[in-house]
């Protein structure tokens, strides 16, 4: 059966507000969790597209619970002054 025209172009919008807004509803925080691992997945499998899909939920997800990603050591970066960069070149 072919799949009406209508629906082929349908934006995915709609789709990640629902998906991230019902995660979050079940899951609260754990909700970015269970997205990124699913995220993560996606791209070893090479689905990029799927992978697209739920970065924008892992992102909406982390908005509607105020959560943000860690830095992965969990400590802050700082930008470094040029004059350092230059005294650490000289040597």
């Amino acid at each position: 059966m072919p799949v009406p025209e209508c629906w082929q172009s349908m934006k995915t919008d709609l789709d990640i507000v629902m998906v991230a807004t019902r995660l979050v509803e079940e899951l609260g925080d754990d909700a970015v969790r269970l997205a990124k691992v699913k995220l993560v997945e996606l791209i070893a499998a090479n689905n990029l597209r799927a992978a697209a899909f739920w970065r924008e939920v892992m992102r909406l997800c982390e908005e509607h619970t105020g959560a943000t990603t860690p830095t992965p050591t969990g400590i802050t970066r700082t930008q470094a002054d040029a004059s350092d960069t230059a005294k650490f070149a000289a040597y």
